[in-house]
């Protein structure tokens, strides 16, 4: 017997194969739906039907977060004739969603975070967002993909790559980072194919610590290459309100 979903659900697979790890609470703002009940119907049935997996816990005080949803394999047939689906080598990872590390669903889960609060924010504009998986087949963009490309379209077009540091990254692959940045500003690459600008730079920080040390360390090269063009803003995760920088952007 064929499995059959309506075109809601269909939605919330496509925001998973975006996003790739979701809570539910995200799921409902994502799709502009004010039922909790009607999401939860949702999203047991496709649960039921083992289209998505969740992670929920029972432990005290982590009970009453809300279940994170990833894409199980059955979700492929829907998902490949969709046109968001620009990559089908990227369905090849939903065999293993299901085990992916605890810091790889935070940080899938503080991108839709900050999406979520542009969009609260940026209301006179249009804003566009793509995540690592929209981006995966513009190739002219560095091998690893940022974690989001970011435009605001008003009057002019104003261009934005973001990073996430994951805490407890170590240093030396932060500053790696920052290196391949400057290696792919010097090439030109993006430049000539886009016709643009470079876009500004966006990390966020895991804290203060890391935070304060990249600001060292890109002054540092900065000066040292004579290389200023590159436009860095930096802010930790747990000041949200750093999505002000798309607005009135300055380093806090």
């Amino acid at each position: 017997m064929d499995i059959t979903i309506t075109t809601k659900q269909l939605e919330i697979l496509n925001l998973l194969y975006r996003f790739r790890f979701l809570n539910r609470s995200q799921l409902q703002t994502l799709l502009k739906h004010k039922d909790t009940k009607r999401i939860n119907t949702w999203l047991k049935d496709l649960t039921d039907k083992k289209i998505i997996g969740r992670h929920y816990s029972t432990k005290i005080k982590e009970n009453n977060k809300p279940a994170i949803y990833y894409l199980l394999a059955k979700s492929k047939p829907f998902l490949l004739n969709q046109k968001a689906v620009d990559n089908k080598l990227l369905l090849k990872r939903i065999y293993r969603e299901k085990t992916r590390s605890q810091r790889l669903i935070d940080h899938c889960i503080l991108i839709a975070d900050y999406y979520l609060n542009l969009t609260n924010i940026i209301k006179t504009e249009t804003l566009h967002f793509f995540t690592k998986t929209d981006l995966s087949t513009h190739y002219y963009l560095p091998y690893n993909r940022p974690d989001a490309y970011i435009a605001r379209e008003g009057k002019e077009i104003k261009r934005y790559l973001l990073e996430i540091i994951d805490e407890g990254t170590p240093r030396f692959m932060i500053r790696k980072l920052i290196e391949r940045y400057i290696e792919y500003f010097d090439a030109n690459t993006w430049q000539n194919k886009t016709g643009h600008p470079f876009p500004k730079m966006l990390i966020l920080c895991p804290n203060t610590l890391i935070k304060d040390f990249l600001h060292k360390h890109i002054s540092q090269v900065m000066e040292e290459e004579a290389q200023n063009d590159i436009e860095w803003y930096l802010s930790t995760k747990d000041k949200i309100e750093w999505v002000d920088a798309l607005i009135d952007i300055s380093d806090d």
